[in-house]
């Protein structure tokens, strides 16, 4: 706690000599050497480095048999460290269980790569993320804990689609979208399920914090995701097959299909969580799927793919106000200010060339950001919500 603060806080009368008093005991009865411990950690840094530049330099050296069975020993240890902790219990052990779970998962991604380098395997990339997850996802579902394993997971399951839609054979081939784009398509949205699987878990688990994370991560690729795919839509049209040379009509098939899972997962998000909270996820989706569809029909028209983007964002933002999520709020409204800003600048066209269009385009800045804080500060939910 810095002193600053106390004696500021006294002086205005928000606590008195005696509370900042215990405050100081309770701060240094509790402070941590964070100056040793970064020494502690600068040497452990060095150590590792050493450890993996002599590794690197003698690699070649190493039979792959023997790397891979010292790989795997590593992985046996750790695991058996683990079962043993997770005996023990404890606050203390949980969190361990956190991070030694996601370095034994690591550990297991970079043994499949091992694996395949030992044996100069030429299966995709997709392949051995998919195998990985079919054999450390059971793992981060019944021990994860918090936010590394929750990442770790999501990570995977948002990774093998995408690499299962770039491979020519299932995606796009010869930059043509044949059939195989509606499958691809449907697979990179399931990840949204996160969202819902998160509402489903959450009802008396005692590990609210991976599963709250999980669904967080599910909603937060939905809205990038759809968000990224408005305004590219801007560029071009998706249903006549200039973007994507398909004239069958095989990605606007894609795309309704996409919204499709869309909803699905906001009605699933509403059925399992019938809060506030949920009500609002859901409606989010609901018009994550809507705005899908608009940018699929607008495409190729900058000015309306702008307003179909701002009224998404600006519908986020009061679900967000609906749900009294704070940060949710105002970044939602800076997001509508940012785009707006882009929007003006990019219709003015060649008035920002002239000195009265730059003095032009600065007053609009300074407006929609003024409007936009005064907005945030007027209508956004108290502090201390979520």
């Amino acid at each position: 706690m810095a002193e600053r603060k106390l004696k500021a806080w006294v002086a205005a009368g928000l606590i008195d000599a005696a509370a900042a008093d215990r405050i100081r005991a309770w701060e240094a009865q509790h402070s941590r050497p964070v100056a040793l411990w970064a020494v502690v950690g600068l040497a452990a840094l060095s150590i590792g480095l050493g450890i993996i530049s002599l590794v690197a330099a003698n690699w070649a050296a190493i039979p792959g048999e023997t790397r891979l069975a010292l790989h795997g020993a590593l992985m046996v240890g750790l695991g058996a460290a683990l079962w043993g902790m997770t005996a023990q219990g404890g606050e203390t052990a949980r969190r361990w269980n956190e991070v030694g779970i996601f370095v034994l998962a690591i550990l297991g991604l970079g043994f499949l790569g091992h694996l395949g380098q030992v044996y100069q395997t030429s299966s995709p990339a997709w392949v051995a993320i998919g195998l990985w997850l079919a054999l450390f996802a059971p793992l981060l579902l019944t021990g994860g804990q918090g936010w590394l394993c929750a990442a770790l997971l999501a990570g995977g399951c948002i990774a093998l689609p995408w690499m299962r839609f770039g491979d020519p054979a299932l995606g796009f081939s010869d930059a043509h979208a044949g059939p195989g784009v509606i499958r691809g398509a449907i697979e990179c949205a399931l990840p949204v399920a996160l969202a819902p699987l998160s509402a489903i878990m959450l009802r008396g688990s005692l590990r609210a914090e991976f599963w709250t994370r999980l669904g967080q991560i599910g909603f937060a690729y939905g809205i990038g995701a759809v968000s990224l795919f408005v305004i590219i839509s801007g560029i071009g049209g998706w249903t006549n097959g200039a973007m994507t040379g398909d004239p069958q009509g095989n990605v606007d098939t894609a795309l309704v299909a996409v919204a499709a899972v869309l909803g699905l997962a906001g009605l699933a998000v509403w059925q399992w969580d019938r809060s506030v909270q949920g009500a609002a996820g859901g409606a989010v989706f609901a018009m994550l799927a809507l705005a899908v569809l608009a940018a699929d029909r607008l495409g190729g028209h900058g000015l309306a793919i702008g307003l179909v983007f701002m009224v998404l964002w600006a519908g986020m933002a009061g679900a967000a106000l609906h749900a009294q999520l704070r940060w949710a709020f105002q970044m939602a409204v800076a997001v509508v200010a940012l785009r707006l800003i882009i929007l003006a600048f990019g219709e003015a066209g060649g008035l920002l060339a002239s000195g009265v269009g730059l003095i032009f385009g600065g007053v609009l800045v300074l407006g929609v950001a003024w409007g936009a804080l005064r907005i945030s500060r007027r209508f956004a939910p108290a502090r201390g919500n979520a």
